[in-house]
C-alpha cells in the first residue's frame, strides 16, 4: 500500500516538475522572440527605405531654380505638362530621379504673351553641364549632361523615357520650333540626355 502511495507521489511530482519545466521553456521561447533584436530581424528592410520624390530642380548655368509638380498621362495618352510656365514637371508613372531607368521632367518654352518660361534657355546646355534635383528630405542628386537633341514633329522620341544599361538618368524635355495653332503644339521636341553623377 505504502509502495503504491509512493509511486503515486513519485508521478503526481513528475508530473508537476514536467509542467513546470515546460512553462519557463515556453516562457524563454516567448521572451526570445519578442525582444528588440528579433523584431528587428524580422523587419522588411524596405519597410526602412523612404520613399522620395522630387521637389526643386536646379540648373545654375541657365538660371533655372524650379518647383516640381508631378503629372501622368492626359486623356490623349501622353505626358501631361506644367500647369504654367514657371515650374517643371516630373511624370510620376516612371522612375524617380536617382532611381535606375530614365525618369522624365517636362517644361515650357515661349509661353504666351512673351512671359519667361523655365526651358526657354534650356537649348543652351552643353555636354557635361551640371543639374541638380532636391528630394523632399532635402537630399540632392546631381545629373550631368551627356547628349542635346533636336527631334522633328514626327519623329519618334520614345526613347526618352526608356533606357536598358541599368543606370540611372534624367531627361529633360520641351517644345521648340514653329507654333502649330490649330494643333496646339510646336514642330519640334528639345531633349537633354543626363546620367546620374556624384550624390551631394
Amino acid at each position: 500500500m505504502r509502495s503504491k502511495i509512493s509511486l503515486k507521489r513519485s508521478l503526481i511530482v513528475l508530473g508537476i516538475a514536467g509542467i513546470i519545466f515546460s512553462s519557463i521553456i515556453i516562457f524563454f521561447l516567448t521572451l526570445d522572440l519578442s525582444s528588440p533584436t528579433s523584431g528587428q530581424a524580422s523587419q522588411n528592410p524596405q519597410q526602412a527605405d523612404l520613399i522620395r520624390f522630387p521637389i526643386r530642380l536646379r540648373i545654375p548655368k541657365i538660371n533655372i531654380d524650379a518647383a516640381v509638380e508631378h503629372v501622368g498621362l492626359t486623356s490623349h495618352g501622353t505626358m501631361d505638362v506644367p500647369k504654367g510656365p514657371a515650374d517643371v514637371a516630373w511624370f510620376d508613372l516612371g522612375p524617380r530621379p536617382g532611381e535606375n531607368g530614365s525618369a522624365v521632367i517636362a517644361g515650357h518654352e515661349g509661353w504666351k504673351n512673351g512671359i519667361p518660361a523655365v526651358f526657354d534657355n534650356l537649348y543652351k546646355l552643353q555636354k557635361g553641364d551640371e543639374l541638380y534635383v532636391e528630394d523632399e528630405k532635402g537630399a540632392i542628386t546631381t545629373f550631368v549632361v551627356r547628349e542635346v537633341r533636336m527631334y522633328g514633329e514626327n519623329e519618334d522620341a520614345s526613347v526618352v523615357f526608356g533606357s536598358s544599361d541599368g543606370k540611372a538618368h534624367l531627361n529633360l524635355i520641351t517644345c521648340e520650333g514653329i507654333w502649330n495653332a490649330a494643333q496646339k503644339s510646336y514642330s519640334n521636341r528639345l531633349i537633354v540626355f543626363t546620367d546620374k553623377g556624384i550624390k551631394s
